[in-house]
């Protein structure tokens, strides 16, 4: 059976860098040795010269508050003051808890254990007369842990500021829309080894992106392949930050906004389940009602399995106007039987030219058995029968690859409207 113990020779490797690896193979050179004073010593060095080496990255990226602890520590040992340096020990981690956020206050805990440890095992003063401090192999071993876990192995971005980094990769134009690059993209970011609020506050920051009003196609697109590679990088928090988050924030959401949920749930892989029962049928509420200026995303709807019986409820009350005025680039089945049964139903001349045009352009896209309905209907009803347009949507009908000329001539003659058989070689002019 494998030991629960972390091997330290495996912790060394988890270090990000070489300098950090240096700094803790020491360490560790002495618990090997059974020096463990001596191992809390270096481990702290380490850690200390770890949360330098990051302040220095991160002041380099921009980072105006580690800019200004580097100035303080930089000016302290250019001045050889001595009570600024101690100072700056004393709570550098602290400042890493609370200004910086690269560590979470329970990892503070642990290092600040690793501190007062180190300062006991290297001060006499530490300690009461005539004692000496003794620490034990797994106090030392757990303190190398700890360092190596909570910073060595760590990226110099956990809080703000990597979350601030991410979120402007994402809004890159750069940023790529294939969830296998975003993956690599990410691969050497903060995301790559962050911690679970950092993975929380991300994935909360990008879902209300994609809800808020001012996205574009290219931006929304963009977004939801970051969620969907942060789902796959980090299941276990990404799963969690949905279950207790997604629900809350689109009920925060104005009912105007609603139309926005419509792009997450198409885009973000899985992301149905997710929703309590409430929203659920807050949504489906939604595109059951669907306004007319948003009619235009019922295609869109219509690929949301979860979806689909509303949006057909939806497109039952669809008016003559709200399909003629929507552009279908495959046009969906439903729809297709929307236009073929709003044809039928025309109850004017009128009617049947002006809804004409919709119903030949979208021709070679029905199936079978809408083309059969729409020449039968053109036989049955008289206000289409008679109309100046009927020809042409005959004529259209031609270029559906689903069906044979001999068969349209064949419902013709069945229809009573055999002389738009002698249009069948006609080249359908507005179509090229």
């Amino acid at each position: 059976m494998a030991s629960p113990l972390s091997d330290l020779d495996e912790l060394v490797l988890k270090c990000r860098d070489e300098k950090a690896k240096n700094y803790i193979k020491e360490a560790v050179a002495c618990y090997k040795s059974g020096a463990f004073r001596s191992s809390i010593v270096s481990t702290w060095i380490a850690a200390s010269f770890d949360i330098i080496d990051k302040l220095k990255e991160l002041s380099l990226a921009g980072d105006k508050e580690a800019e200004i602890q580097v100035e303080a520590f930089e000016k302290a040992v250019r001045n050889g003051d001595i009570t600024n340096s101690l100072r700056f020990e004393r709570d550098i981690l602290a400042i890493c808890r609370d200004k910086l956020e690269l560590i979470s206050p329970v990892e503070f805990i642990d290092l600040n254990r690793l501190q007062e440890d180190r300062n006991r095992c290297a001060h006499p003063s530490m300690t009461a007369d005539g004692e000496i401090f003794n620490p034990s192999a797994e106090l030392a071993r757990m303190h190398i842990r700890s360092a190596v876990e909570h910073l060595l192995q760590n990226p110099p971005a956990q809080g703000k500021y990597a979350l601030d980094s991410l979120t402007s990769e994402v809004n890159s134009e750069y940023f790529p829309t294939d969830i296998d690059k975003a993956i690599v993209a990410f691969d050497n970011s903060p995301l790559k080894k962050a911690r679970k609020s950092l993975i929380r506050n991300f994935t909360i920051v990008l879902i209300k992106k994609i809800l808020s009003k001012s996205n574009d196609y290219k931006e929304i697109t963009r977004t939801a392949t970051a969620l969907n590679a942060i789902k796959v990088i980090h299941a276990e928090e990404f799963d969690e930050t949905l279950r207790d988050k997604l629900s809350s924030i689109v009920r925060n959401i104005e009912a105007d906004d609603l139309k926005n949920v419509i792009p997450l749930i198409s885009r973000v892989n899985d992301i149905w389940p997710y929703f309590d029962q409430d929203v659920k049928q807050k949504i489906e509420a939604f595109v059951e009602s669907l306004p007319t200026e948003n009619f235009d995303d019922i295609d869109i709807i219509l690929s949301i399995d979860d979806l689909v019986g509303s949006a057909e409820k939806r497109i039952s009350k669809a008016t003559r106007k709200e399909i003629s005025e929507t552009l279908f680039f495959d046009l969906p089945t439903q729809i297709g039987n929307k236009i073929v049964e709003l044809y039928e139903q025309s109850t004017s001349f009128d009617q049947a030219n002006s809804f004409a045009p919709t119903v030949a352009i979208h021709a070679r896209d029905y199936t079978r058995e809408q083309v059969k309905s729409i020449i039968e209907a053109s036989g049955n009803n008289d206000q289409i029968k008679n109309s100046f347009e009927v020809g042409t949507v005959i004529k259209a009908l031609r270029a559906n690859k689903s069906v044979t000329d001999d068969e349209i001539d064949s419902w013709l003659d069945d229809a009573d409207i055999s002389k738009y058989k002698k249009i069948k070689n006609e080249e359908a002019d507005f179509l090229n």
